[in-house]
């Protein structure tokens, strides 16, 4: 199972980001979890939110944006969790992790969202270790 997230490409100066922001909280759309990296010039800020395609749609008059696919795993709040995870991974060498962040639902529920190379095996391979993946629901109810 996958959800979306959205990618922007932002250039890193004054007032860009807080555009950005606007322009989700405008179309009327909470923003669940975020995270920006740095990369010269320009950032990239992921986002989940509820309604992809409304938050998508605001922002792509202003912005480049895409929809991007990723894992959302329920995780354990405990020492090794994560490793555990990565090391179902580690045993295939198709899969590879291209980056990942935490995130907590309302509920309290721990994830890691997570982007892979082969997302189709990927699944595969957290069904076989008994891993759940958590669906937009799940994560945002």
């Amino acid at each position: 199972m996958k959800i979306q997230q959205l990618s922007l490409f932002l250039e890193n100066k004054p007032g860009r980001l807080q555009e950005a922001f606007e322009a989700i909280g405008q179309s009327g759309v909470n923003v669940e979890s975020t995270t920006l990296v740095e990369a010269g010039d320009f950032g990239i800020l992921r986002a989940l939110v509820k309604d992809v395609d409304k938050a998508y749609e605001a922002l792509s008059a202003r912005f480049t944006v895409k929809k991007s696919d990723v894992l959302a795993i329920q995780a354990d709040d405990a020492p090794g969790a994560l490793a555990k995870i990565l090391a179902i991974f580690a045993k295939d060498e198709l899969v590879n992790v291209e980056y990942l962040y935490g995130f907590t639902s309302k509920k309290g529920i721990g994830a890691i969202i997570m982007s892979v190379n082969a997302p189709t095996k990927a699944v595969e391979l957290l069904a076989q270790g008994n891993v759940k993946l958590l669906s937009s629901d799940e994560l945002f109810s």
